[in-house]
């Protein structure tokens, strides 16, 4: 079997929902322009070998995208067939697992985030093996080399890239993030009577607030017409009117489009200057806390 070399950080079954007859309405940021494209969703929101591990066997460079990601985006497809039906009080501990993990690598999973992390895991790990070498008669075991550099030369090189893939992995598994997103009510809304529909982009996910406060939620689009919603007060907006729908969509859509880096995705491209005068203007998550980064130092000083 190939490993597959487009690897989507927007996935395609998510992209789907924005698809007519089988193609969404791509707009894209390309030196300061919005390049408006007709595309079909398995051909946009990806990069070839994106999560691939440099340095390492054949076998094991994809193994992040082959069989991490994959699981990822086939159990959350599965799992967002609930939504539309309006059914998401009755999921499954599987279903809950597979969505809250799905939310988690939309943080994580497009390019600008990798890239962070890989750069991140290198310069950490080069912080780590200068460390070793200023302190090495303090870390040096009975057994170990006599010099830092010799003892150096026993490590793996491809340890850096190694551990961005396992700290992508581990964010996108996180126990502590999932049982922040599980305490809050999940639901969905519609907007049917709205003149606007809903837009997505290369950053989907809205959670503005972080999680554990009171103003905390969660807003995802999940196609032209809905959203995902994670929040501590139940919602109640039936009867919304035409005009206010309007303004709500209006709302989320700049939302979404002003945390995208290159792409947005639509039904049409009505929303093209809308999303010239917005994209972008929302300042990047940061993403290796202090916490993260000092629990990575003491791995690569091991």
């Amino acid at each position: 079997m190939n490993d597959p070399r487009k690897h989507h950080y927007i996935p395609v079954f998510y992209l789907r929902q924005w698809a007519t007859n089988g193609f969404l309405c791509e707009m894209r940021k390309i030196r300061g322009k919005i390049i408006v494209s007709t595309k079909a969703p398995d051909g946009t929101g990806f990069q070839k070998d994106l999560y691939k591990i440099e340095g390492v066997p054949a076998h094991v460079a994809q193994h992040f995208e082959r069989t991490f990601m994959q699981m990822v985006d086939t159990e959350a497809a599965n799992a967002m067939r609930k939504i539309p039906a309006g059914r998401t009080e009755s999921w499954s501990v599987k279903e809950r697992d597979a969505w809250i993990r799905f939310i988690l690598s939309l943080i994580f999973r497009n390019p600008e985030a990798v890239s962070v992390v890989k750069e991140e895991m290198r310069r950490i790990w080069a912080e780590g093996f200068q460390s070793v070498r200023d302190n090495y008669d303090a870390f040096r075991r009975p057994g170990d080399p006599d010099t830092a550099e010799e003892y150096l030369a026993l490590a793996n090189p491809n340890s850096p890239a190694i551990a961005a893939s396992n700290f992508l992995q581990r964010m996108m598994n996180s126990e502590a993030i999932a049982a922040g997103i599980l305490k809050l009510r999940w639901g969905r809304v519609t907007f049917p009577l709205s003149r606007w529909t809903l837009v997505t982009s290369d950053r989907p996910l809205d959670l503005p607030h972080g999680l554990g406060q009171k103003e905390s939620y969660i807003v995802l689009p999940i196609g032209p017409r809905t959203i995902f919603t994670g929040t501590n007060e139940p919602l109640d907006l039936k009867n919304t009117s035409a005009s206010k729908q309007a303004e709500m969509v209006r709302e989320i859509n700049e939302r979404t489009v002003s945390m995208a880096r290159q792409y947005v995705w639509a039904v049409d491209d009505s929303a093209r200057q809308f999303v010239r005068k917005h994209i972008g203007t929302l300042p990047e998550r940061q993403l290796v806390s202090d916490c993260t980064r000092q629990a990575a130092m003491q791995q690569a000083q091991h």
